[in-house]
């Protein structure tokens, strides 16, 4: 697994997770080149770069060409995360699914069945049981594992963690006691489609019968394929979501960067009042890529069919949180707070170029006819909450503090933990640099590394892309992750793309390849030969790769793994000690996949890091309290500023349970019934965060 080169941020001497490194370069004078050794870093001072690019062709940057105001494009990209208005249907927010630490901490109605899976006969079934073949204690459960029926608005049980049991939690190969392949997601909206409105301010969607997510014929809210991660530091990620589909190029339409064919934004030039398109590049943007997703995505928060240019239509001339709460000290929305308060109209246009909105001519868009700051809307949503994004950093946890030289900010206990986790853990091989994982600032400052050969747990060498892994959390079968395509059918992976070069072809994403970074050369010959490239058709480790989360705040982010299968840190840290669930030896496993399509024969695609690591109770313990107080940030315990935030009504499921639900009063014209929600309130929090009678966020299994 390559570790990047951060000997400038090593943490100052004496400090108990350089001591062996340090001991090491000592003992040799002078020193020699050595392989780069991964180590912890604070995050204090590593600041979000300002995206920059091209548009039709010239260089641009986001302050000199797109952005008018900072202040001002905060202010909108944090009303627009929290504003239920949003979603279709006047409920459903980004911040529905990212409130509690920047994630989903509801427990009613979030299972589905696993629709990523690769085998379309099982995808819908919920309570499917582990399959692996001949190996013993493979037996069928459909229940949960508290015995529980499942399924759409079931309420989670803290029996019913981990998903995947075994009779000896040591041997990920003993007999399997319960497993299933449903995953802990995030509840969205209804099924429905999109149907345009006379009335611009409010969507008209037609409901129809849900064949997955119901309950007696009663629709109750769809849920996610995978958990969704925090939206805290996520600025720093090169691509957003597990399997990297939020691409670090943002093309100001749609999560595909430059994959999207249609994509383009619309501007005038000069005295012009005619709007033209023109195609947008902007790097290191993904969590504007990322931004622009949910809004209309089918699951998440919209009825199918809506286009972005309809949600702006919608909502550019509500007043802000119309119906929600701004505290009096917000700590960005504080002058707004009252009932005065401005349209996204007036906010996009404090925030943003005239040159984006000042049109007086209609453009044409999918057909149809929208204004300019209509058709704009998703570049002015996708910046403004990249922006709103880049201010949710957590660099205030005790690690930083013990990182630049207070030796009291962790106790004895939390400091063996964390020489655990750089050393007999390997936990810091995946979870390196600022940030906590390998997904992040290392890539971006060392671009010539997203592409990475290793030794894998077989012992054959394979290309990959550096930040996601396959760590045999469920079957590969389960969910290709960044082994999966776009909607062009273009790999989702570098490393893919890297194979299309190499015979010829074009792909959509820049990027470079630097073979004498790679862990494992292409070569013996020294000095390394740069114009070496790898056998066409080489082996890839792609499929079900998922990008590393982020470790900070950890504790509060549960639950665990893209399938929310761990409830507790405790269980993760279990089954990282046993080297994984996979199921098999490893050169022949359930992380291996045949994928004909891109001819990878795979019998493991397993991490080499992901071995049985033989720790003890006490090595385990010390290693949950580092995770879980040294890598917290009390601003985001307490959601003190910037971590505070307006009021929010979110469904908690549905009024009743997973056997009954009570439905909801007809509207006109709707012949498909749909359940009642059940709703969570939060109130409004200011700068100075929760009350102490509140106490501070606490982790997921506590819900239970």
């Amino acid at each position: 697994m390559s570790t990047l080169p951060y000997r400038s941020l090593i943490p100052p001497l004496g400090l108990a997770c350089w001591l062996p490194m340090a001991a090491a370069m000592a003992a040799t004078e002078p020193v020699a080149p050595v392989a780069d050794v991964p180590t912890l870093q604070t995050l204090k001072g590593v600041l979000p770069p300002d995206p920059s690019g091209t548009e039709g062709g010239r260089k641009v940057d986001l302050m000199t060409d797109y952005v008018l105001n900072r202040d001002a494009a905060v202010r909108l990209g944090k009303a627009l995360f929290w504003d239920m208005d949003v979603g279709s249907d006047g409920t459903t927010a980004c911040a529905s699914c990212h409130f509690h630490a920047g994630v989903d901490h509801r427990i009613t109605n979030q299972l589905n069945p696993g629709q990523a899976n690769t085998n379309a006969n099982v995808s819908s079934l919920f309570n499917k049981p582990f399959a692996a073949g001949n190996i013993p204690g493979d037996v069928a459960s459909y229940t949960t594992l508290s015995g529980g029926k499942g399924g759409p608005n079931y309420t989670l049980k803290r029996g019913d963690f981990p998903t995947h049991v075994l009779a000896d939690p040591l041997d990920r190969n003993s007999p399997i006691v319960y497993s299933t392949d449903d995953v802990v997601g995030s509840q969205g909206v209804f099924d429905a489609n999109y149907t345009k409105p006379k009335q611009s301010r409010f969507d008209k969607c037609t409901q129809q019968p849900d064949g997955i997510f119901q309950v007696n014929n009663i629709n109750v809210r769809r849920s996610t394929g995978r958990n969704a991660p925090t939206t805290i530091n996520a600025v720093f990620n090169v691509r957003n979501f597990w399997d990297g589909r939020a691409n670090n190029v943002f093309n100001g339409f749609s999560p595909f960067g430059n994959r999207d064919p249609d994509a383009g934004i619309f501007v005038t030039a000069g005295r012009s009042t005619v709007a033209t398109k023109v195609r947008l590049a902007l790097d290191d943007a993904s969590a504007a890529s990322q931004a622009v997703g949910p809004p209309g995505s089918p699951v998440e928060m919209s009825c199918g069919g809506r286009t972005f240019a309809d949600i702006g239509r919608r909502i550019l001339d509500n007043l802000i949180l119309s119906r929600q709460k701004i505290a009096p000290t917000d700590s960005v929305l504080a002058a707004m707070s009252g009932p005065r308060r401005p349209t996204y109209r007036d906010m996009v246009k404090a925030a943003f170029q005239p040159r984006l909105w000042n049109a007086t001519q209609p453009v044409s868009l999918g057909g149809a006819n929208y204004t300019q700051i209509e058709a704009n809307f998703p570049l002015f949503f996708g910046l403004a909450i990249q922006m709103y994004e880049a201010t949710l950093v957590s660099d205030q946890a005790p690690l930083d503090a013990y990182l630049q030289g207070n030796t009291q900010a962790m106790n004895a206990q939390q400091v063996q933990g964390m020489e655990v986790f750089v050393g007999k853990g390997k936990c810091v091989n995946c979870h390196g640099g600022p940030e906590l994982t390998n997904a992040g600032t290392r890539l971006r400052l060392e671009p010539r590394e997203r592409i990475e050969r290793m030794l894998m747990a077989d012992n054959l060498t394979t290309l990959y892309d550096n930040g996601f892994y396959n760590i045999g959390v469920r079957p590969t079968a389960e969910d290709l992750a960044a082994g999966g395509t776009d909607p062009w059918g273009n790999p989702l992976s570098f490393t893919r793309q890297y194979n299309t070069l190499l015979n010829g072809g074009n792909v959509p994403d820049p990027f470079e390849v630097d073979v004498c970074k790679f862990e494992v050369p292409l070569t013996a010959a020294i000095p390394c030969d740069a114009t070496a490239k790898p056998a066409v058709g080489f082996r890839d480790a792609v499929d079900g790769a998922f990008k590393v989360p982020t470790l900070r705040n950890i504790a509060l982010t549960g639950p665990y793994f893209h399938n929310g299968s761990r409830s507790a840190l405790k269980q993760v840290v279990e089954f990282y000690n046993r080297g994984g669930d996979r199921r098999g030896e490893d050169a022949s496993n359930t992380s291996g996949f045949d994928h004909p399509a891109v001819n990878q024969h795979n019998g493991s695609n397993l991490d080499a890091d992901i071995t049985r690591l033989d720790l003890t109770q006490e090595e385990q313990d010390a290693l949950v309290k580092f995770l879980e107080v040294g890598l917290t940030d009390p601003r985001v315990a307490w959601e003190r500023a910037p971590f505070d935030h307006p009021s929010l009504v979110i469904p908690q499921g549905e009024i009743g349970n997973e056997n009954s639900v009570t439905v909801r009063p007809p509207d006109a014209g709707v012949t498909t019934p749909r359940a009642q929600d059940a709703l969570l309130q939060l109130r409004e929090i200011g700068a100075e965060g929760r009350k102490a009678t509140e106490g501070p966020l606490l982790p997921f299994v506590n819900d239970l």
